[in-house]
């Protein structure tokens, strides 16, 4: 304490004053007196002291207190402020929900005159998906994909190409009785595992292998002013009823393999969609949709090249004297290179139809290919530009070109607006349309396309990726 080391101080000096002899006794018990005053002065101001902390740390503690509540308050502020969550609605691990919102207006002329419509998926075909993915350790995980077509303008659900009798239009797409026949997830679902090791396996509906390098080779990424709609009169871009297998990536090299299965019906006779036998009335022939897929692709840095391989049954009715489906046999050849303030895309397609026994063996015999780029400007902008040719083998001639140019500015990365042109021309009585978009929406000779007609279609809108 403060006033016992004061205290001995003055004890130490005027001790020697205390014990000599030579002082007089009167000044002593005066020099007595004062050290006793100065002690209790001590004593009281230690008093004093102590009486201080003890206000001070109260003071302090009141002040903690309030501190606690004032932050407790706060909290609670904010929570009432926030929605209301659910823990029975969070989120499960390994469960992610995406998509892409796209929607535009089209002006277009398809032969019956200059037209104006609000179309959904006119850049990127609109979608909404489920993804999930449950890791086991050992280089080992299983995972899911559940995606369905939206049609932003009108809210119904939009049917994707197929290799059996298209389940999007309303038929069903195998003998089972558990099925509707109306494709919800009609993009792709599937289940499977992967390993960096063994690499993937899945089943269910997706891209068939060919396909998976078009769409890296085209410069729209099939969407906008892209050239697929001529593609996919020589090709196929999904299989249902499938197995799905991706090597381990090997020094850039990777390969794809599917196999349909097809219509998956329980009849051994080849009959048709409208044709039937007993309760199979909506089951196409035997060997509808069967065949397989195959891909091989190398990517280092700025270099992609692929090459693909397709061979199926198509759908349709078998009518005598033919013994089979029509077959389709594809190939192609992929390749883009990144220049960085230029990005090249190539692409070549052969596709052709044969069926056997029918007074027409050989109905399709075409080559497709393109060229196209694009340019980034200052991070924001892109420019696009494709030009693509159909040549037709047979003795029809029917040839086309295609002609897509497109702008787009991004908002930020996963918003932008867009731009985009696109025609195509056509000779000795030919009906190749443009797709106007994600989900090929240009009218073609089925609905009202006039022979030698050059579609057009300018398509202004805007995509939100999340």
């Amino acid at each position: 304490m403060q006033h016992k080391t004061l205290y001995r101080v003055m004890l130490t000096c005027f001790a020697p004053l205390a014990f000599a002899g030579t002082v007089h006794a009167a000044p002593l018990d005066d020099l007595r007196a004062e050290i006793a005053a100065q002690k209790a002065r001590l004593e009281k101001l230690e008093e004093m002291l102590q009486a201080t902390a003890a206000t001070t740390s109260a003071a302090t503690k009141k002040a903690e207190e309030a501190t606690r509540k004032a932050d407790e308050a706060s909290k609670t502020a904010q929570a009432a402020s926030a929605p209301s969550t659910s823990k029975g609605l969070s989120m499960p691990a390994g469960l992610s929900i995406y998509g892409i919102i796209d929607a535009g207006v089209e002006f277009a002329d398809y032969g019956q005159g200059n037209k104006a419509r609000v179309q959904s998926g006119l850049g990127s075909a609109s979608r909404l998906g489920f993804k999930g993915e449950r890791d086991f350790g050992d280089d080992l995980t299983a995972y899911f994909q559940l995606e369905a077509g939206v049609s932003i303008d009108n809210g119904q659900n939009t049917g994707h190409s197929s290799t059996v009798s298209n389940p999007g239009q309303g038929t069903a797409s195998s003998a089972s009785v558990n099925t509707t026949g109306v494709a919800i997830f009609s993009r792709n679902t599937f289940l499977g595992l992967n390993s960096k090791t063994f690499g993937d396996i899945r089943f269910g509906r997706d891209y068939a292998p060919i396909y998976s390098i078009t769409s890296i080779s085209d410069p729209f990424t099939i969407g906008g002013a892209t050239a697929f709609r001529l593609w996919s009169s020589a090709a196929a871009s999904r299989f249902d009823n499938a197995a799905f297998y991706t090597t381990p990536n090997l020094a850039g090299f990777q390969g794809k393999l599917a196999y349909s299965a097809g219509m998956e019906n329980n009849s051994r006779s080849d009959v048709g969609i409208t044709g039937g036998a007993g309760s199979n009335s909506n089951t196409g022939p035997e060997g509808e949709g069967k065949g397989w897929s195959a891909s091989l692709t190398y990517g280092n840095g700025p270099l992609f090249v692929g090459a693909g391989y397709l061979d199926y049954a198509k759908m349709g009715t078998v009518v005598a004297p033919a013994t089979e489906n029509a077959h389709r046999k594809s190939w192609n050849l992929a390749a883009t290179y990144d220049l960085k303030f230029t990005k090249l895309y190539a692409h070549f397609l052969h596709g052709a139809d044969t069926q056997e026994g029918a007074a027409i063996r050989k109905t399709l015999d075409r080559n497709i290919w393109w060229l196209g780029a694009a340019v980034p400007v200052r991070d924001r902008h892109t420019l696009r530009a494709v030009y693509a040719h159909l040549d037709d083998r047979m003795s029809t001639n029917r040839d086309s070109d295609h002609y897509g140019l497109g702008y787009e500015f991004a908002l930020d990365r996963q918003t932008d607006l867009y731009a985009y042109y696109a025609t195509v021309t056509n000779q000795n009585g030919g009906q190749n349309s443009l797709c106007a978009g994600g989900t090929c929406q240009g009218y073609d000779k089925d609905s009202g396309l006039p022979a030698n007609f050059s579609p057009k279609s300018l398509m202004l809108g805007g995509r939100y990726r999340f």
